[in-house]
């Protein structure tokens, strides 16, 4: 806007000098009323403290230092697991004033930090912050992390399961943990074998905390194809008592990089009979019988492991590779003795590097 008239211009220069003189005083009042209340203290820390005790609540005091009463015009807290209390009359100059917070952990293991926002007659808004950690009560405790660990470790599982590795890969499988002890805990693990390895997330979880033990399973270090099974020792700390958690991976071939070309001269597996019938047996020892496997392709085939899950089976074979057109003999072996039930009913697995079937089955059946 241009001024044309000289006293206008006078007057508009005079009200603008007027308007930021009134802001100036204005700022500086706010700033003198936020003076006049004194907070002792506006965080406070729980610590760690058990779900089962209850609601915590501590006390939060501000001292009147101005020359005019003040009100406590509202509370409001973060979420409404925290109640605030306070007082309703005026607080006069020079008296103390008291808020009081509490903290409902039911249903809440963990850490937290939370906030009561308080309002004050012309003092504006000042946040009250609590926090600390609830160390989970058993019941709340067990629907998340139903494994007791010992030493106050519970875990969310009582396995680690890796699913499906390509040899030659590595795959990562977790298992979260949680502190209901009193006392920080750096969980290790004892009788790793030479392809598992785990890291800790935090190193140090601390009382009420959450933290993840992360596993990796390194196939290219695993000798052997298929199901492999075993159990590491895991420990609050190093030397603490140990309990035993189990791992499961499945390894197979990687077929990948194969060609059209080299699947048409790839090897061809075919056993001779998949479901082998013992017929009547006793329970006086070890009975065998015998199939044959060919390799029905163009290329050598390897295989790479023949198992059973069940202790009372074992499998031998009599060629490790063979060259197109040749066969080997299979034998299993049962042991009675370790049969219980009135059934033989057992599997077999045999793995190769036949893409079209790395893994075939072979089903034992009998009975007494």
């Amino acid at each position: 806007m241009i001024l044309h008239n000289p006293i206008k211009k006078a007057n508009f220069v005079m009200m603008k000098k007027i308007r930021t003189i009134l802001t100036a005083l204005m700022i500086a009042a706010s700033v003198s009323a936020q003076a006049d209340v004194k907070w002792l203290a506006t965080t406070h820390d729980f610590g760690a403290f058990d779900e089962d005790f209850g609601p915590a609540s501590t006390e939060f005091r501000f001292v009147n230092e101005g020359s005019a009463p003040v009100t406590i015009v509202a509370a409001r807290a973060s979420c409404g697991c925290t109640t605030p209390k306070y007082p309703r009359e005026a607080i006069a100059p020079g008296d103390t004033a008291t808020v009081i917070v509490t903290y409902d952990p039911a249903g809440r293991p963990g850490r937290f930090s939370k906030y009561v926002a308080v309002d004050i007659s012309d003092n504006g808004r000042t946040k009250l912050y609590v926090k600390g950690t609830v160390v989970g009560a058993a019941g709340s405790v067990q629907a998340r992390f139903p494994v007791d660990a010992g030493n106050g470790m519970q875990l969310q599982r009582g396995a680690v399961m890796f699913g499906s590795i390509i040899k030659g890969h590595t795959r990562s499988a977790s298992v979260n943990l949680y502190n209901r002890s009193t006392d920080s805990i750096s969980p290790s693990v004892e009788n790793m074998p030479s392809y598992i390895s785990m890291m800790m997330e935090p190193e140090t979880v601390a009382p009420g905390e959450q933290g993840t033990a992360v596993f990796y399973f390194n196939s290219a270090r695993c000798p052997l194809y298929g199901f492999v099974n075993d159990t590491v020792m895991i420990a609050t700390v190093t030397g603490a008592e140990t309990f035993p958690l189990p791992f499961v991976g499945i390894v197979e071939e990687d077929f990948s990089k194969l060609t059209p070309k080299d699947i048409k001269k790839a090897p061809v597996a075919t056993l001779s009979e998949t479901s082998i019938d013992f017929g009547k047996i006793d329970r006086k020892g070890k009975i065998s019988r015998t199939c044959t496997l060919r390799n029905e392709g163009k290329s050598p085939l390897v295989i790479r492991r023949l198992y059973s899950l069940d202790d009372a089976v074992d499998f031998a074979i009599d060629k490790k590779v063979l060259k197109p057109g040749k066969t080997a003999t299979i034998t299993v072996t049962v042991d009675t003795s370790k049969l219980s039930g009135a059934l033989l009913n057992a599997r077999g697995a045999l793995i190769t590097n036949d893409p079209s079937a790395p893994t075939q089955t072979m089903r034992l059946v009998g009975t007494f």
